[in-house]
């Protein structure tokens, strides 16, 4: 068994597509569009711990864990394909390249999220949205110098329940980043005027995401 055929299955936005503590029977692979874990505690607060962008994967951790402690929203449109967790088993143990392709995407993941915990306890409001549009230019495809305009699809809300904040000072954050020149925005389109001045401020530096890009330059194909 060397390739499985799936169907794909549209994503609206909002959209639930793995409820908090269910048991997930297939993994799901984002093809396009955007989508979002959450966390949510008892007292209605809420933690997005990840943004995933095509080619990822929504519930990684499903292939080893029957209980998904988190949930998944589509973000944008979005085209998932569903693997069965059984199947997608299999495949990694008959096939050692598709073994490494899911231990790449875990290494991928744990490398941003160490960035995002970092942020969480030790950046300012203002670093950490620095440090997060940073990021986002990257994997939303925009270049690595010079301005970059990327579409922005998150609402003050969810970039809150991302960086820890409250939506006001997520409001405030971006208006000082809009007078002082480092940003500007149009609808959904965010452009960094200044990518070197941004970065200085957030601390940012891309080698993380680079090393993934690099080595996901030829990944082993999973589906067909």
């Amino acid at each position: 068994m060397s390739r499985v055929r799936v169907i794909p299955r549209q994503l609206a936005p909002g959209d639930e597509l793995i409820r908090e503590d269910s048991s997930p029977d297939h993994l799901y692979l984002l093809s396009a569009g955007w989508a979002y874990r959450y966390i949510t505690m008892r007292s209605g607060g809420r933690q997005i711990p990840a943004l995933i962008v095509p080619g990822g994967v929504c519930n990684l951790d499903n292939l080893l864990l029957e209980r998904a402690n988190f949930g998944v929203r589509a973000l944008t449109r979005a085209t998932v394909l569903a693997l069965p967790r059984g199947q997608a088993l299999a495949l990694a143990a008959e096939h050692p390249g598709v073994g490494r392709a899911f231990t790449w995407l875990a290494v991928a993941e744990n490398a941003i999220l160490s960035q995002w915990a970092l942020g969480l306890g030790r950046r300012s409001a203002l670093g950490r949205l620095a440090h997060l549009l940073c990021e986002l230019s990257i994997r939303a495809g925009a270049s690595d110098a010079g301005e970059d305009s990327f579409e922005l699809p998150m609402t003050r809300e969810l970039i809150a329940d991302t960086l820890g904040l409250t939506p006001i000072h997520v409001n405030r954050t971006m208006q000082y980043l809009r007078a002082e020149g480092f940003i500007s925005t149009a609808g959904r389109t965010m452009t960094i005027l200044d990518l070197d001045r941004l970065r200085s401020v957030a601390e940012f530096d891309p080698s993380y995401l680079n090393q993934i890009e690099k080595s996901a330059a030829s990944p082993p194909v999973l589906l067909a």
